[in-house]
């Protein structure tokens, strides 16, 4: 591989010269030039069709290197740690331009005048505790979101879970007439605002005490307004994540939405994931369905998700005076949860730091009491890291077109130590790459599904095409991967040379550059 190299810049244009030119069809990349021009893509020519001339521009030569579209997170809980880490280093150096948040049914608004009660109800997404909230409504979310120069670019979902919070707080019932039109006012505004579509977390409360009907309404706001609905699933154990993928294909189905299945994966091993797979393939041929995964088989959630759905429904100070109550009951369902000590990472415990990167071997007597005593102690707000999937069943998602590569991950800084990152913050998009190159994908298959593919569910565009953003990377094919582990996770990508975000370059020869040239997303009304 050559060292790309740049020339002195003559008229305020940049060519990306001579790369092998992935752009985001999916088609066989071409040796070719990438123009730009300000913010935008000006033309990309094929080597054959280069001016005689040459090009009156700055020159990076890009010999032996992939020229692509900027990667698009679908799946991030950014929300408001891109706020504190404005520069998103973990992002850029993944090759990260836009990223999608609001996921898992969680944003910060809207929530009525409670933002402390909200901030409890989402407070897995929150690893930025210091955070001062300036807002009281989801389009106060978002303009703050605009109003704050950042590297990388970022879309929004409103979380239906916190427009429940909205319309009954806790409340574990089932919603009556005057709740249900107060959660459809608040979806309707987020639509309103900008949002690009609706997210559910049907294992996070208070949005997993939705039924059936309430589904569906959510699902016919979505479609009236050609959004998409992404669902955390309420299971993802194997042998039952057919039934759980059934539900939200009913509610999406009835209501007329484009259904985004987050983070598919099966938990708790079991050979039932391709036919999980068989089944979704089925559904597609009567709806519009697709899904994103991580490249790894861990997990990171709350510890809470380990409790039955009857103790955590209520939110986390229900489950936290039911440790109190009763510890031995509880440890003794944490025990029951399926998972062996050292596969459980302590990643988040604002009041216990001193337990953080630890797993449960490390406990001073039986673990699962340690745990109990450990949320009473952080009032339920533990996260936790869970050794929980099959490297058979990734590579299965990562084989499968209609399933885009999303980090599940967060906006981050080396500098970041109020919790632990999983890896996939720094590394998915990497990793994502040189595994589904292992696995024999095709170059621009590769390209697609980081870019376009995902940017089209969201209703972002994307690709290099003349007269979209100029939003791009440029790797080496063989070396860009991720270094990232949880013992050592703030770790850039290597093999990433240069990241341009609206034209402007955030990543140059690997290094970053400090700019900020990000922008809110937001969607037309419709």
């Amino acid at each position: 591989m050559s060292s790309l190299s740049r020339t002195v810049p003559r008229s305020g244009r940049t060519v990306l010269l001579g790369g092998l030119v992935a752009d985001g069809s999916g088609g066989d990349p071409f040796l070719g030039d990438v123009l730009v021009a300000e913010e935008r893509i000006d033309a990309v020519l094929p080597v054959p069709e280069r001016p005689a001339g040459g090009y009156d521009a700055e020159i990076i030569d890009c010999t032996d290197h992939i020229v692509a579209p900027g990667f698009v997170d679908i799946h991030t809980h950014s929300d408001l740690s891109l706020l504190a880490y404005p520069g998103n280093e973990s992002r850029i150096t993944q090759g990260v331009t836009t990223e999608v948040v609001g996921n898992c049914g969680m944003s910060p608004a809207p929530g009525t005048a409670d933002t402390a009660g909200l901030a409890r109800v989402i407070s897995t997404i929150d690893v930025t505790p210091d955070l001062e909230w300036a807002w009281d409504d989801l389009a106060g979310w978002l303009q703050t979101l605009e109003d704050t120069p950042t590297a990388t670019h970022v879309a929004a979902q409103v979380g239906h879970g916190s427009a429940r919070f909205a319309a009954a707080g806790t409340s574990i019932a089932p919603l009556d007439a005057d709740q249900l039109a107060v959660l459809e006012r608040e979806l309707e505004d987020a639509f309103a605002a900008g949002a690009v579509g609706v997210s559910v977390g049907l294992m996070y409360a208070p949005g997993e005490s939705a039924s059936a009907a309430e589904l569906e309404a959510v699902a016919r706001i979505v479609a009236a307004h050609d959004g998409l609905l992404s669902a955390h699933l309420r299971d993802y154990a194997t042998d039952t994540l057919i039934g759980s993928i059934d539900e939200m294909a009913v509610a999406a189905g009835a209501g007329g939405a484009r259904l985004q299945i987050s983070h598919l994966r099966g938990v708790g091993g079991g050979d039932g994931f391709p036919a999980v797979l068989a089944h979704l393939e089925q559904l597609r041929e009567g709806q519009d369905i697709a899904a994103d995964a991580y490249p790894y088989i861990h997990g990171h959630t709350t510890l809470l998700q380990l409790l039955p759905s009857a103790l955590r429904a209520a939110g986390p100070d229900a489950a936290v005076a039911a440790c109190t109550s009763d510890p031995a009951a509880i440890a003794a369902a944490l025990a029951r949860s399926g998972y062996e000590p050292a596969e459980i990472v302590l990643m988040k415990a604002a009041r216990s730091p001193e337990v953080v990167g630890k797993d449960l071997t490390d406990a001073p007597g039986d673990p699962w009491r340690w745990l109990v005593d450990l949320l009473v102690a952080n009032r339920g707000l533990v996260d936790v890291a869970l050794e929980s999937g099959l490297w058979s069943d990734v590579d299965l998602a990562l084989s499968t077109p209609w399933i885009s590569i999303a980090s599940d991950g967060t906006a981050l800084a080396r500098t970041h130590r109020a919790s632990a990152a999983h890896p996939r913050s720094w590394g998915a998009f990497s990793a994502g790459f040189q595994r589904m190159r292992q696995l024999g994908t095709p170059l621009g298959e590769i390209v697609r599904r980081l870019s376009t593919a995902p940017a089209a569910r969201a209703g972002i565009r994307s690709g290099l095409v003349p007269g979209h953003r100029a939003d791009v990377v440029v790797l080496d094919p063989l070396t860009f991967d991720s270094p990232a582990t949880f013992q050592d996770p703030a770790q850039p990508s290597t093999g990433l040379d240069h990241v341009l975000v609206s034209g402007t370059a955030v990543l140059d020869s690997g290094q970053l550059t400090g700019a900020r040239p990000g922008t809110l997303l937001r969607k037309a009304p419709q």
